[in-house]
């Protein structure tokens, strides 16, 4: 992560609560995010990452809890109050203004001289690589500068927070995939305290220092990238985050080492890593294996782990391959692998199975 600049603040989000009737949108969330750190709120529609974000910013109040920029209390302030940038899905740029006259919105109204304004737009415009475009209005622009000049504009004025709430939901994939990298990079050099609000899994992979999990109003799991991907610790985030094979079982550690007894098949299941909450043998687990951590060979079955599964189906991807396998004693699971490697697999014959890493959680 960047240094922070002298803006940036922390925040500390302390059982925060919303509801709508009888309907609970947001249970009693806590969360502390550091000065500079782009922290991304990830769940499927409707379970409340939408809301949080809107009463961070002032949009909604909060029914109960607190919000801190630092040691500042800023829940009870207007939005106009509380110096937060705001990027919205649709940018919300004025079609009559300039870019440079858009960026400097803020600015202007914060009563900043005319010279402190061209300074800072020309600053922010090198910032997000749209230098010499200041005179254009927003339709001259594509969808991906459109965004960066949002972003700018939500820079402009060093506020304390800077909240995105879906800015990429209407580019092209693409582009998207392009943008989500502009972001990051402009985040990365702003050194500003960022919230991202997405449903999308890989944006919260790619452009995060860290991500909250949320499903059904309350956190799932806070981690990095990586500990969400490699080590869920719920069945929810099992599933949602990334593709996942999950088999049910009963924990065994009879022999000293982690492993997964299951129904139907005469071995246990060898675990690399675990979540919380499992300690005894014969608790039910989910036996979680990525399909890129599934590897087959064709031939007898492997010394390794003794599965057997005859191959049902193949997806090309390019670079890589989808292959569905159904495995004696599990069922269908699906394989991820180099196309190079896997391309010309033909289907309904017998192959070996085995597993590079696998994972646990409770069920």
């Amino acid at each position: 992560m960047s240094k922070t600049n002298n803006a940036a603040q922390p925040v500390h989000i302390e059982r925060v609560r919303k509801v709508f009737g009888d309907f609970v949108a947001v249970h009693e969330l806590s969360l502390d995010i550091e000065a500079g750190e782009f922290v991304t709120f990830l769940g499927p529609s409707g379970c409340g990452k939408s809301t949080t974000l809107k009463m961070i910013a002032g949009l909604l109040p909060q029914d109960s809890g607190e919000i801190r920029f630092g040691k500042k209390r800023i829940d009870m302030l207007p939005p106009n109050k509380r110096n937060i940038g705001l990027v919205f899905q649709n940018y919300a740029l004025f079609p009559h203004m300039s870019v440079a006259e858009n960026v400097a919105f803020g600015l202007r109204m914060r009563g900043w001289s005319r010279g402190d304004q061209a300074r800072r737009v020309e600053e922010l415009l090198t910032l997000v690589r749209l230098d010499g475009l200041g005179e254009r209005k927003p339709e001259q622009l594509s969808g991906g500068q459109q965004q960066r000049v949002a972003v700018a504009r939500a820079l402009a004025f060093n506020p304390d927070l800077v909240l995105l709430d879906e800015p990429l939901s209407n580019l092209d994939a693409k582009l998207r995939e392009q943008v989500r990298l502009d972001l990051r990079d402009i985040q990365r050099k702003a050194a500003q305290t960022t919230i991202f609000v997405t449903h999308d899994q890989v944006e919260a992979l790619v452009m995060s220092d860290r991500i909250v999990l949320m499903n059904k109003g309350s956190v799932e799991q806070v981690g990095t990238p990586y500990e969400l991907y490699a080590t869920p610790t719920t069945e929810f985030g099992a599933r949602f985050v990334g593709a996942n094979n999950l088999i049910s079982g009963e924990f065994d550690d009879s022999s000293g080492h982690w492993g997964v007894r299951v129904a139907g098949l005469d071995r246990v299941l060898p675990v690399t890593t675990r979540g919380p909450g499992i300690e005894r043998s014969g608790a039910p687990v989910w036996f979680c294996v990525r399909p890129e951590h599934v590897a087959i060979q064709t031939g007898a079955s492997s010394p390794d782990t003794g599965l057997t599964a005859t191959v049902k189906d193949k997806i090309y991807q390019g670079t890589t391959i989808l292959v569905d396998i159904e495995v004696a004693g599990l069922g269908l699971m699906r394989v991820e692998r180099p196309a190079s490697e896997l391309g010309n697999l033909p289907l309904g014959i017998p192959v070996s199975v085995f597993f590079d890493h696998s994972h646990i959680v409770t069920r």
